[in-house]
């Protein structure tokens, strides 16, 4: 019994020797269990998922009299200024073909929204250059670019409805009837969390991605407004549905690029340099420093073979297929 222990204390002693090779000596010889990744090119992009208003520099007209309507300019044309819009007859309150009844009631809210801002139309003529449009809400006056930068949240928390086409065949003196907008640059407001206030810098090229298209953008402003931040977006690119909107979802794209892609996790840095260590032919791993382009916090878009670092040298970075250690401590 006694020389059944000893041998089963020595085939014991071998197997912990031997466990003790596999786990401890044959990685550090061969790498066999380390972790790696090989670097490919690959897309990054970064969203914002946004509630927005769309600010727009426009001018509403109502009708100086009573009076019937035809021959509007089509939705969404470009009108020089002096150029004819309408064709209006003055006529007596109500007759035929009078499709409004409770005239006061039903542009009532319109009517008090817009107060001084809504502009009298004396001879149906264009008395600016830009957009023509028939979609009026009353916020035109409360989301322009002069106040975009002052509204608060609780202002626009409460419009979700989208403006409404106010193309009919009579009007009452006071009536909206249409507006021109400015076609060379428009806005999207919105306020977004702290978390999130990294990905935007004044000036930084964005995009604003809709349901249904995409247009390019840049940040026009930043501002701080209570444990928000209230983000302001331009654009000079045609949107087929911009003066039929007002809130509207979107996702506001701060990154959208591809490049040569390395995981987060194998960054570290090395005398305050950023870098990863990359396998050689003989198995061992260097340092290489990197320069990073853009990062979504997991997946970073490095700069491949070489890069100019501050001094304007050249310094020898990582490429494609290169093997990586995933965990650089």
């Amino acid at each position: 019994m006694a020389k059944l222990n000893r041998k089963t204390v020595v085939i014991f002693i071998l197997l912990v020797v031997a466990l003790y090779i596999v786990i401890e000596v044959v990685p550090r010889v061969t790498g066999a269990l380390t972790g790696t990744e090989i670097l490919e090119y690959g897309e990054l992009r970064v969203s914002v998922p946004v509630e927005a208003w769309v600010v727009r520099d426009e001018t509403c007209y109502k009708a100086a009299k009573d009076g019937t309507m035809k021959g509007f300019v089509e939705e969404g044309s470009l009108v020089k200024r002096g150029s004819k819009v309408v064709d209006f007859t003055a006529s007596e309150k109500g007759g035929e073909g009078d499709d409004i009844h409770d005239s006061g009631a039903k542009y009532k809210g319109i009517r008090e929204r817009l107060g001084k801002e809504l502009i009298e139309d004396t001879n149906q003529k264009a008395q600016r250059k830009g957009i023509f449009s028939c979609y009026i809400d009353g916020y035109e006056a409360l989301l322009s670019p002069g106040n975009m930068r002052k509204v608060a949240y609780s202002d626009v928390k409460g419009i979700d409805s989208a403006p409404k086409d106010l193309k009919r065949k009579r009007a009452h003196a006071g009536e909206p009837i249409y507006k021109i907008a400015d076609n060379s640059q428009w806005y999207l407001l919105c306020w977004i969390e702290s978390d999130d206030i990294n990905n935007f810098e004044k000036g930084r090229s964005v995009k604003i991605a809709f349901e249904d298209a995409t247009v390019d953008a840049s940040v026009y402003s930043i501002d701080q407004d209570g444990d928000r931040y209230r983000i302001v977006v331009a654009t000079n690119r045609y949107y087929k549905d911009l003066m039929k909107i007002r809130a509207c979802k979107a996702e506001i794209v701060t990154t959208d690029m591809e490049g040569l892609l390395i995981s987060n996790r194998c960054l570290t840095t090395q005398k305050k340099k950023v870098g990863c260590y990359v396998k050689t032919t003989t198995g061992e791993y260097v340092f290489r420093e990197v320069k990073t382009l853009a990062s979504d916090g997991e997946k970073t878009v490095v700069a491949e073979t070489q890069f100019f670092n501050e001094d304007g040298e050249p310094v020898n970075t990582v490429k494609a297929y290169d093997e990586v250690l995933t965990d650089p401590k």
